[in-house]
């Protein structure tokens, strides 16, 4: 009996070891949980780098696509503002391919009546080019003979304290009447405006592109003004649940409408500060005043880095037509008149609809910009608005059908318990 008993127990696993390998049980779930961990990581690693990678690709393409891309966004954002004219249209009793049509050869007026205003100022800034960078020249020198001249009040102080006050006095005189011939002397290089205006050769070339641009807008616009309530319909249906369709159209709808009357409102408040600013212009004496009511009410539409420019410009203009601290009274009633529009009438007439992060505005705005260059600064705010109101209407419509089928539910289940 011992003996059998003894037989029997050698083949018995010891307690606390795996059978045939000898390894602790609590040193072998430990190792099963590291593994485990860390093949998460990996996974979790191998996630972000395939989002990255794609991220990079996307960005990549949408830069390569530019000629295509750029026209066709700024088509599909102006047929988003353009969609209350299309659906006056439609209850005039207007086919859709007329109105489509009747919009868009109304758009390309006006963008036409656009171009003609500001060539004027295109050909002005290219004329007096040469006489601009004279004049800042000639205060950027100014400015410096005026630092220098502290110096050297402060040097012949120095020196009177310590006896050297002759020499050094000299040695700033020579020093101020050097940086004087300097300015006198000094020349803008880039002076000759004829660089900046391309050849006819040139022109030539860049004709088809431009052509070829022109083409995808005016053709993209037409379509989406003509088959918009068939698109928003088509959305619905891939991204609404069972018998949602029509409840997310009409979202998307309703987001088109907002965002529309949104830019609307934008437009008769950059007109009026176009208009203040003309009556400002007349008032100073700068010559011009239509172009630079015309350049304030477009140049508004891109926030912060329109009136940046503006703010320029009219320092520019400033440092040329007038003389010593009125040179900055340009600047100033622009700046004014900016401040004016942005803090009390657009909080004003918009309320709270539609704020928007001023970091997250500034961040769509250098990545077009980067990456599409003017015509990307132009749709980066409507392309912003676009996306964060449809995204708002379509997670308000989600959370809505979840409480009315949360409603359902519990009334279901209070039915079948009576």
């Amino acid at each position: 009996m011992p003996a059998r008993r003894q037989r029997s127990g050698a083949h018995r696993p010891r307690r606390g070891l795996r059978a045939g390998v000898g390894e602790p049980a609590h040193r072998l779930c430990v190792s099963r949980r590291y593994r485990g961990t860390r093949m998460h990581k990996l996974e979790r690693g191998a996630q972000v780098a395939v989002i990255a990678i794609g991220v990079v690709a996307f960005v990549t393409g949408m830069s390569l696509a530019q000629d295509v891309l750029a026209p066709m966004v700024l088509a599909l954002v102006i047929g988003v503002v353009l969609s209350p004219i299309s659906d006056m249209w439609m209850r005039i009793g207007f086919p859709p391919a007329a109105g489509a049509l009747t919009s868009l050869i109304l758009t390309l007026a006006l963008l036409m009546a656009l171009i003609f205003v500001a060539q004027p100022i295109v050909v002005r800034i290219i004329d007096a080019w040469p006489v601009i960078l004279q004049e800042m020249s000639a205060t950027i020198a100014e400015v410096q003979n005026a630092l220098r001249g502290l110096e050297s009040v402060s040097e012949q102080v120095e020196g009177a304290i310590s006896g050297e006050g002759t020499g050094v006095a000299a040695a700033a005189d020579g020093s101020i009447a050097s940086s004087r011939d300097t300015a006198e002397v000094a020349a803008p290089a880039n002076g000759d405006p004829s660089a900046m205006v391309p050849s006819p050769v040139e022109a030539l070339s860049l004709a088809p592109a431009v052509l070829a641009k022109v083409v995808i807008f005016a053709g993209v616009l037409f379509f989406f003004l003509l088959t918009r309530v068939e698109i928003y319909a088509w959305i619905a249906r891939r991204i609404a649940p069972a018998g949602q369709e029509r409840e997310i159209a009409l979202r998307l709808r309703a987001a088109e409408r907002q965002v529309s009357t949104y830019f609307i409102t934008i437009s008769i408040i950059n007109a009026g500060l176009g208009a203040a600013v003309t009556i400002a212009v007349m008032i100073m004496g700068l010559p011009s005043p239509f172009i630079w009511g015309a350049a304030a009410m477009l140049l508004n539409f891109v926030l912060y880095l329109g009136p940046t420019a503006l703010i320029a410009a009219f320092t520019v203009a400033g440092i040329v037509h007038f003389d010593g601290a009125m040179s900055l009274l340009p600047p100033v009633v622009y700046l004014t008149l900016n401040m004016i529009e942005a803090q009390f009438v657009t909080p004003t007439a918009l309320g709270k609809r539609l704020s928007v992060n001023p970091l997250l505005i500034f961040l769509a705005l250098v990545f077009l910009l980067w990456l599409w260059g003017p015509l990307g600064g132009i749709v980066a705010i409507p392309l912003l608005l676009w996306g964060i109101v449809l995204s708002s209407n379509l997670r308000e419509g989600r959370r809505e059908l979840e409480e009315a089928m949360r409603a359902s539910e519990e009334a279901r289940r209070k039915a079948e318990a009576a």
